[in-house]
């Protein structure tokens, strides 16, 4: 992680309205794969990331990212992952949110917000994933067999 964000700075990037730069069709990844989606705001001020990871063996296992200029993760999505201990001693499990925070980046886990609670596949919280970013002109994500 570079960078060190304010509360300010992060709400800012969180908040904003992000479109996918490309036109083209992506294909959620397989077991192992990722996919890396180039997002900027609607003022093209912003240059933002949407990554997309698949675990090597757990079909369920998933993990979304959003990440602004190029390298700092300000919302991650971890679907059906291990426990994770955040720097306050708090334990969360299963899937867990973690959100930017300025002076421990993205080590601090969330409970899901209650948008979520719905989803049952990795699509259907892509889907939720990309509204909670604000992406308004979302990428082209062709779901496989196994998704």
């Amino acid at each position: 992680m570079s960078g060190n964000l304010s509360k300010e700075e992060i709400e800012y990037l969180l908040n904003l309205e992000k479109n996918c730069k490309s036109s083209q069709k992506y294909i959620f990844p397989s077991l192992g794969g990722k996919i890396e989606i180039e997002l900027s705001s609607t003022d093209k001020k912003e240059d933002f990331l949407l990554d997309v990871w698949r675990s090597h063996i757990d079909l369920t296992r998933t993990k979304f990212q959003n990440r602004a200029r190029n390298t700092i993760p300000i919302l991650r999505l971890d679907i059906n992952s291990a426990p994770h201990k955040n720097p306050d001693g708090v334990q969360l499990g299963g899937t867990h949110f973690h959100i930017y925070r300025e002076g421990y980046g993205d080590k601090f886990a969330y409970p899901l917000p209650d948008e979520f609670a719905d989803c049952k596949s990795p699509g259907e919280f892509l889907e939720k994933f990309m509204d909670y970013c604000h992406i308004i002109k979302k990428p082209i994500i062709e779901e496989d067999l196994f998704v």
